[in-house]
C-alpha cells in the first residue's frame, strides 16, 4: 500500500465529500479501494463510513445471498459462495464451515446445533461454544433478535439473543416424533438457555426446518408449515404462541414465509389454470388475509429447473430479507441457479425480477446445501482482512 494517491484530485476534496463519493461503490470495490493507498484506507475503515454505507440508499435493505455446500467425502471440497446484489456478482469466500451436519445462517451469524450448539459471526473464523441446550436437536429453526423491542423493526440488533424452535432428536437411532421440544432462548451475556412453551401440537408431523420456514416481524417469531400451511407466532416479549391458523392461497403446492420490506411475504409454487407459477403474496399480520403482489416471469421459472422432470419444481427453495427475495434450485445438476425479486422501497411496492449469474467455477457436487441471506457490514469484512486476508482476496479475485 502506498502513501501516494493515484488520483491527486481526490486530495483537494473534503473528507465528507470523499466519503460521499466512495459510499456509492459496492462493498467488493470498497475492499479493493481500501488497499490502494493509506488515505483511502483511512476514510473507508472508519466506523462513520461503515455506518454511512449501511444507511446509503444504494446499499440499504440489499442483503447478500450465501450458498454453503458440504461435500460428502472430504471437507476440503466444501465451498462457500456469496452474492452481492449491488455488483451483481458471486464470490468465492472463506467462511467458517465445520464438519457439522446441521449448519444454519441467520441475521449475520452461523450456527451449528449438533453435537453441540455454537455460533460464529459472518466472516469470522472462530466458533463460540454455548452452554448445552436443554434439549439437543437437529434441523431446528434459529433466529437472532434482541431484548429491546422497538415499534419500527420489532427488534434492536445491538443486543442479540438467539431463539431455537422445533427440530427433532434421536432416541436409540430413531426420530422421536412425539416429543414437542421446548422453545429455548439463549442469552450470550449469561451463557444460559431459557425454556419456553414448545411449538403448537399442530406442527408435530413436521417440526424441523425441512418442513418449516420462519420470519421475525414486529417482535414476533412466525413459524409456517411449508407444506401444511399452518402458521403461528411466538411473542418474543410475552413468550406465548398465537392460535394456529391456515394460510393457503388457492393452488399452492408449497410456500415459504419471509419478512421483507417491512411486510410479511408468502412466496410459493402454485398450480393454476395457466400452468405452474411462482407467486408472492403480501400477508396482513393481524387478519392473515393475503393479496398477490408478483408472479415470477415464466422464462425465469423454467430457467431454474429441467423441464423434462415430473417433480422439477420440488427442489426450489426461497429465502429473503431487506427488500430482496431469492429463489433458487438446491440441486447440483443445474449448478444451483437462482433468481431474485426486488421489492421497491417506495410506496408503489413494485416488484422487479432478474436472474443471478452462474456460480464461479469450479462448483463441486455437494451432498448438503445450506443457504440464507443477510446484511453484510463493510466494517466486519475489513476487520476480518486483518485476521484472515484469504476472504478478501477471494472476493477481489472473483470480481
Amino acid at each position: 500500500m502506498s502513501d501516494h494517491n493515484p488520483y491527486p484530485n481526490f486530495m483537494t476534496l473534503s473528507t465528507d465529500l470523499t466519503e460521499h463519493i466512495l459510499s456509492f461503490l459496492p462493498i467488493p470495490s470498497l475492499v479493493r479501494a481500501s488497499s490502494v493507498c493509506k488515505s483511502w484506507l483511512s476514510v473507508i475503515s472508519t466506523p462513520t463510513f461503515s455506518s454511512l454505507t449501511q444507511s446509503h440508499p444504494h446499499h440499504c435493505h440489499r442483503p447478500w445471498f450465501f450458498l454453503l455446500g458440504l461435500h460428502n467425502t472430504s471437507s476440503k471440497n466444501n465451498q462457500s459462495f456469496a452474492f452481492d446484489p449491488i455488483s451483481n456478482s458471486w464470490f468465492h469466500v472463506h467462511l467458517p464451515l465445520t464438519p457439522a451436519s446441521s449448519l444454519i445462517g441467520s441475521n449475520g451469524f452461523f450456527f451449528t446445533t449438533t453435537p453441540t450448539f455454537s455460533y460464529s459471526p459472518i466472516f469470522k473464523t472462530s466458533w463460540h461454544l454455548t452452554s448445552p441446550l436443554n434439549f439437543s436437536r437437529i434441523n431446528p429453526l434459529v433466529a437472532v433478535f434482541s431484548d429491546h423491542l422497538d415499534s419500527a423493526s420489532g427488534y434492536n440488533s445491538n443486543v442479540p439473543r438467539f431463539i431455537v424452535v422445533g427440530g427433532v432428536r434421536f432416541i436409540g437411532g430413531l426420530v422421536d416424533i412425539e416429543d414437542r421440544l421446548a422453545v429455548e432462548i439463549y442469552d450470550p451475556n449469561l451463557d444460559s438457555w431459557e425454556l419456553c412453551p414448545p411449538l403448537p401440537a399442530d406442527f408435530r408431523s413436521g417440526n424441523s426446518s425441512q418442513y418449516l420456514s420462519s420470519a421475525l416481524f414486529k417482535g414476533r417469531f412466525y413459524v409456517f408449515g411449508i407444506y401444511s400451511c399452518f402458521i403461528s407466532a411466538f411473542d418474543l416479549k410475552k413468550h406465548v404462541w398465537s392460535e394456529v391458523q391456515t394460510l393457503r392461497p388457492p393452488g399452492v403446492i408449497f410456500s415459504f414465509l419471509i419478512s421483507c420490506q417491512d411486510m410479511l411475504i408468502l412466496a410459493g409454487m402454485c398450480n393454476t389454470p395457466r400452468g405452474p407459477s411462482f407467486n408472492l403474496w403480501k400477508v396482513d399480520d393481524k387478519s392473515m388475509e393475503f393479496s398477490e403482489i408478483a408472479i415470477m416471469p415464466h422464462n425465469f421459472l423454467y430457467s431454474l429447473v429441467d423441464s423434462d422432470e415430473d417433480d422439477k419444481f420440488a427442489s426450489l427453495k426461497c429465502v429473503g430479507c431487506g427488500n430482496l427475495i431469492y429463489v433458487f434450485n438446491e440441486e447440483y445438476h443445474k449448478k444451483y441457479p437462482a433468481c431474485l425479486c426486488e421489492i421497491s422501497s417506495d410506496d408503489s411496492g413494485k416488484c422487479s425480477w432478474r436472474r443471478l449469474p452462474q456460480l464461479p467455477s469450479p462448483v463441486n457436487k455437494f451432498h448438503k446445501v445450506f443457504s440464507f441471506c443477510s446484511a453484510v457490514s463493510l466494517h466486519n469484512i475489513l476487520q476480518h482482512e486483518e485476521e484472515d486476508i484469504g476472504t478478501v482476496q477471494a472476493m477481489s479475485e472473483s470480481d
